[in-house]
């Protein structure tokens, strides 16, 4: 097996593992579930589905915005924004450019110019990503749920297990990022180039703003979505839009999971128990990733109809 196909099926293998972790903890924690409250309330979820879906739908707006800057040629917004929903999908290949990939084999279809494809891409993920490390951070930073951190990080007693996952964790990201350095240095460097030839600082800024409405919306649809599941009050809002931008960001950075599978519903189920039972914060964990899976197909799928019947035109 090649060097590639070994590090696809390690960072495969170590997502399983995560998750398998965390199903057996809930397991475990269900059988002690006196003070928690599950209670499914079809309303609520259903306003949370719509907000996520609204949320993914706006996406694909400042990404095309992005992917304009700077190009004499324009495009039209349906076919940019069905490029874009196509593109989302292969965030679940194997592998870190699987969203690369996948998006540059419908660029010819839709008339799109790859390597802005590509810079526009890797721009909207750095203002998502940075953007959410900043906003999360500084909003868990300024209220009580600091010190709740600290005092559940104090409680967890470190296993073997846990400790030979974050070992092995560790070594991978590490050995990934070892051997394609190269790459990776070379990409980024031609990237900002690139980037800061074809961006005005006025661009930036928008882009930004833009972008932190956005985080704004995709925490209001985490927060309904919680509460389709327990009770929460509203003035929980912030702090829940804050544990899922950073969980979301961490989830993002860790090259050694597709999507950061595993590795979102870890942070979020620690960081969710900072207002949320220990059981039913897991448990949310993990349903809000077949949550936005679900939206993400949905989305997918109306993509590809519009594909398909713009091909047969």
């Amino acid at each position: 097996m090649t060097r590639s196909g070994l590090l696809r099926w390690g960072r495969i293998l170590i997502a399983l593992s995560i998750l398998y972790f965390l199903i057996k903890h809930l397991l475990g924690l269900l059988t002690t579930l006196e003070g928690e409250v599950v209670v499914f309330k079809p309303f609520w979820l259903l306003a949370a589905f719509t907000s996520l879906l609204l949320y993914f739908v706006l996406l694909g707006i400042p990404w095309l915005f992005l992917y304009r800057a700077g190009r004499e040629k324009p495009v039209p917004l349906l076919s940019g924004w069905t490029f874009f929903q196509l593109s989302q999908l292969g965030r679940y290949l194997p592998g870190r450019v699987g969203q690369v990939v996948w998006m540059l084999s419908f660029s010819r279809g839709f008339g799109i110019e790859k390597t802005s494809a590509v810079l526009a891409t890797c721009l909207q993920l750095a203002f998502q990503c940075s953007l959410g490390c900043l906003f999360g951070c500084l909003i868990l930073w300024h209220t009580e749920t600091a010190q709740l951190l600290q005092n559940v990080l104090a409680s967890l007693e470190m296993s073997v297990k846990t400790g030979l996952i974050c070992i092995g964790i560790g070594t991978l990201g590490g050995g990934v990022v070892f051997l394609y350095r190269d790459r990776i240095q070379e990409t980024f460097s031609r990237l900002i180039e690139q980037g800061a030839a074809m961006f005005s600082m006025s661009t930036l800024l928008l882009s930004l703003g833009v972008y932190l409405l956005l985080w704004g919306l995709l925490g209001t649809a985490f927060f309904l979505f919680i509460k389709s599941l327990c009770p929460i009050s509203v003035s929980q809002l912030l702090v829940v839009t804050g544990i899922y931008a950073v969980a979301w960001s961490i989830g993002f950075l860790s090259v050694i999971t597709p999507s950061g599978l595993g590795v979102r519903e870890g942070v979020l189920s620690l960081l969710l128990t900072t207002v949320l039972p220990p059981a039913t914060a897991t448990l949310v964990a993990l349903l809000a990733r077949l949550w936005t899976l679900a939206a993400e197909l949905l989305l997918g799928g109306v993509a590809f109809g519009i594909y398909f019947r713009q091909r047969r035109v």
